[in-house]
């Protein structure tokens, strides 16, 4: 029974070198030693013995952490400061994600955001001029609001995602807020009106380029005119309405 379990495990083993060899034959460069190295460390081990690869990190979403905040919300009350609201969630938070508070006249924000260098200045005033911007609207209806939208500021056109949470019968307002996009605004582009800005936002809820028409009484075949001087004007390859990113 022995003798027939380490044959077997040879026949893989020699199987899968032959794979690795064919593999970097046929594809070489980087991409092709890659393969072969991984290949080559699992014949390293013995029998039965699972490689010990280092576990993945999950992805947090926006959604789980707007989850976590929202419940931390409920939870709170009158007397309830801003950081017990938050704080359970700033683990979660992506290099996307920015997190300001509207406190005492003034916006502050406590978590930047890190996903672009040399961006990050741009994309914390974006996210402040959001929370002044809403901070009026969230004291009034004294309940979280919810925001999916575009902006331009600055040069830059940016699409994204935020809750605001206020504190309960008024005061302060936490925003988690995720810059899913930004780009620069090209010179060329200056031309850009409100029926492209429209496409844009539509475009960033999922929309497809026929509901866009239907929405805005364009017909089907003059938004994909539009789709594709803002494709050239923004240098991008594609865009995926499913997730309303451009792919550049």
């Amino acid at each position: 029974m022995t003798k027939t379990t380490v044959s077997a495990a040879r026949l893989r083993a020699d199987q899968e070198l032959s794979l690795a060899r064919k593999f970097a034959s046929n594809k070489g460069g980087a991409l092709g030693m890659t393969k072969t190295v991984v290949f080559a460390g699992r014949l390293q081990k013995s029998p039965g013995h699972r490689p010990d690869f280092p576990p993945m990190k999950p992805r947090r979403s926006f959604t789980h952490v707007s989850r976590v905040m929202w419940d931390g919300w409920i939870s709170s009350d009158v007397g309830t400061l801003p950081e017990l609201v938050y704080r359970p969630a700033l683990e979660l938070f992506t290099g996307s994600m920015v997190l300001a508070v509207h406190e005492g006249g003034k916006c502050l924000i406590l978590k930047g955001y890190e996903t672009l260098i040399g961006h990050a200045s741009i994309a914390n005033e974006i996210a402040r001029a959001l929370l002044v911007h809403r901070y009026d609207e969230t004291q009034r209806q004294e309940r979280p609001i919810s925001t999916k939208e575009t902006i331009q500021k600055g040069g830059k056109f940016a699409a994204l995602e935020s809750l605001l949470l206020p504190q309960k019968t008024g005061g302060w307002c936490i925003a988690v807020i995720d810059i899913q996009l930004l780009l620069p605004i090209p010179r060329t582009r200056a031309d850009i009106d409100d029926v492209d800005r429209a496409i844009l936002q539509l475009l960033y809820e999922g929309f497809s380029g026929k509901e866009i028409g239907q929405e805005i009484g364009l017909s089907h075949r003059t938004i994909e005119h539009r789709i594709e001087r803002l494709k050239q004007g923004f240098g991008a390859r594609s865009i995926s309405t499913t997730r309303g990113t451009l792919d550049c």
